[in-house]
């Protein structure tokens, strides 16, 4: 028998993940929303909804901020991708041939606005022995039909304001020293 080293065997021990064949312990009448057919089967159909749902408001301007604060354009692709697996809307299949659309669509939005990006961090751009290309350098003959679709929607889309409450928004001018605020007692 092997020996086994105590330090690896308590960190494997306090590991949280399901114990093997503990789906099949689950009532089969309560079925997550990843294990039941799919929203969506058709990359375009798909592209179409993440990028009507990305353009939201309530969508655009967090993620937005993210890319502000620093994530990168492929942090927040798959963020966005894996949610929509967890919630039924694609199988993993389709969620990787989504990738490449939904990070020009991000990439797009932020250069509308001026956000500078940052697409995959300095380790992150060689995988298994393959230099990724950047976008930037990307001939636009070379891209699938459907990023090439997703590039003239960025482009044309009307997207929400940003508001003042955002971090992406102007700051109000701040009043001269010489006027001090009101105190509570001053006020009506």
């Amino acid at each position: 028998m092997e020996e086994t080293i105590p330090a690896l065997d308590e960190l494997q021990g306090k590991m949280d993940r399901p114990i093997p064949g503990q789906s099949l312990t689950e009532d089969p009448e309560v079925r997550q929303p990843y294990e039941a057919a799919t929203e969506f089967t058709v990359a375009q159909e798909a592209i179409d909804y993440v990028f009507a749902t990305m353009t939201e408001e309530e969508n655009y301007v967090p993620l937005m901020e993210s890319i502000v604060e620093g994530s990168t354009v492929m942090e927040a692709t798959k963020v966005i991708l894996f949610a929509g697996f967890n919630e039924g809307k694609w199988n993993p299949d389709l969620m990787l041939l989504l990738m490449e659309p939904v990070a020009y669509m991000i990439m797009g939005l932020a250069e509308r606005i001026g956000i500078e990006y940052v697409v995959q961090e300095d380790d992150e751009e060689e995988a298994f022995g393959v230099t990724i290309q950047r976008p930037e350098l990307a001939d636009p003959s070379e891209l699938s039909e459907e990023t090439q679709d997703v590039m003239e929607k960025v482009e044309t889309v009307e997207l929400p304001s940003m508001e003042q409450d955002s971090m992406l928004a102007r700051p109000p001018p701040e009043a001269p020293p010489s006027e001090a605020p009101p105190s509570l007692m001053q006020r009506q």
